[in-house]
């Protein structure tokens, strides 16, 4: 039921991104030919006009098919013939519709949660905030020259792609009614022992059910599986992830060393050996934000500022995969987001907080949708865009069918990824 669910909930916002096209194009009196809901073999269609609307076998995104949008044609209505500003705006339409619907998400969404400020309201021991001088009540505006727009998530990101420097923490010192820059380096949390997996949560407690298996978990290496119940550490029973956490952290002597892990599967209770957890830590700046639910104005800011958030956190994960910060081992494709999708769909929560829970998604996929199709790679609409610039520059069209070959070429390259995702994917989610 979950993974229909995420493939439904996905197609929605692969159908939103394609809604923007076909509108704009139709805005643009450009004749399309098909509007399609949905990929795969035609099951039924109907003819308005010009353009055929259908519906199509396989239930993930859909496609809008112009004239002229691969090939030439002598009408004068065909995409390929219209002036560079109309067809900008027919492609550039698609990711803009969603950043749309991510921000009018988000305004369901933070309407009902509240949201993060950038205020300090508490520091926890260590903070390296509270050493540069900062009291309760501050306001941080930025590290490392980055901006906090959705401070706590900001935070985790920019923390975890820290190497420990000194960098520029810029924070509003209110008693002083001035702006205040400190160079600081990042705290550390204590090390923590683990296993590499994330357990499903019921009733806001972890269970000691696996949900994700991290790509290089021991776990994993060992046999174990998603859907796996771990029922025992060695010889103690556990029950939650507190449980589980005590155990590895707390309980044993020697915490790096192999240990048994005893799990229950489809009823069948199955013991795997010399199973090695590993130790890790985070950075930190060990503060605590203001969290609030604001009047319709202050949440409609914190929703422009959640998708900039998230905008700049799909960019600076791209940056780190070039120069090696995170691995392409860690790279998720469409088998990741239907499993993280699904995942919230079979949690144990009420229903309208797992709808709410989806529509956060919806927000953040959405935004990284329209920021990955503005990269210009071929195949994806900023590709085409960047073409378009070319044209503009040099004064005469490309060939469309250069354009074709040059979309084709990409196609193959993203068939690449999303083979190399498959690899990273399933294991965490279908194993």
């Amino acid at each position: 039921m979950g993974i229909i669910v995420a493939l439904i909930a996905l197609s929605i916002l692969i159908i939103i991104h394609e809604l923007g096209h076909f509108m704009a194009a139709k805005a643009c009196n450009i004749k399309v030919l098909e509007f399609s809901l949905f990929m795969g073999p035609r099951i039924f269609s109907v003819k308005k006009g010009e353009t055929t609307y259908s519906l199509r076998l396989i239930p993930m995104g859909g496609f809008v098919r112009m004239e002229g949008e691969e090939e030439s044609s002598d009408d004068p209505r065909a995409f390929s013939n219209q002036p560079v500003g109309k067809r900008a705006l027919v492609i550039a339409a698609g990711p803009l519709m969603n950043l749309l619907a991510a921000f009018l998400f988000a305004v369901v969404f933070l309407s009902n949660t509240g949201f993060y400020t950038n205020t300090i309201t508490e520091f926890y021991e260590g903070s390296v905030v509270r050493e540069a001088g900062a009291e309760i009540g501050d306001r941080l505006i930025s590290y490392g020259g980055r901006r906090f727009y959705e401070p706590a998530s900001d935070i985790n990101l920019f923390m975890y792609g820290e190497d420990g420097s000194e960098k520029e923490l810029v924070y509003y010192d209110v008693s002083e009614n001035k702006k205040v820059a400190k160079m600081i380096a990042p705290g550390k949390t204590p090390t923590r022992v683990r296993l590499g997996f994330t357990a499903k949560v019921e009733g806001n407690i972890g269970t000691n059910v696996i949900d994700i298996l991290e790509t290089d978990s021991p776990l994993i290496k060992a046999g174990i599986k998603r859907g796996d119940r771990i029922i025992k550490l060695d010889d103690t029973e556990v029950f939650t992830t507190p449980d589980i956490q005590n155990y590895l952290n707390n309980t044993r002597t020697d915490k790096l060393a192999p240990l048994t892990v005893t799990v229950e599967r489809n009823g069948k209770i199955l013991v795997f050996e010399n199973v090695k957890p590993f130790s890790d830590f985070n950075y930190t700046l060990a503060v605590n934000l203001e969290h609030k639910k604001g009047n319709i104005f202050e949440v409609m800011g914190a929703s422009v500022k959640f998708c900039l958030s998230t905008a700049r956190n799909v960019l600076m994960t791209l940056k780190w995969l070039f120069n090696g910060t995170i691995s392409i081992k860690e790279l998720s494709g469409p088998v990741g987001i239907i499993g993280a999708v699904g995942s919230v769909v079979e949690t144990q929560e009420s229903v309208g907080q797992v709808l709410l829970n989806l529509i956060y998604m919806g927000s953040f996929i959405s935004v990284n949708l329209a920021i990955m199709n503005l990269i210009p790679f071929p195949a994806l609409d900023g590709s085409i865009l960047t073409i378009l610039l070319i044209e503009k520059v040099r004064g005469k069209p490309v060939p469309q069918e250069k354009v074709g070959m040059i979309s084709f070429i990409g196609f193959i390259f993203l068939v690449g990824i999303l083979i190399i995702t498959l690899f990273n994917d399933i294991p965490k989610w279908l194993l």
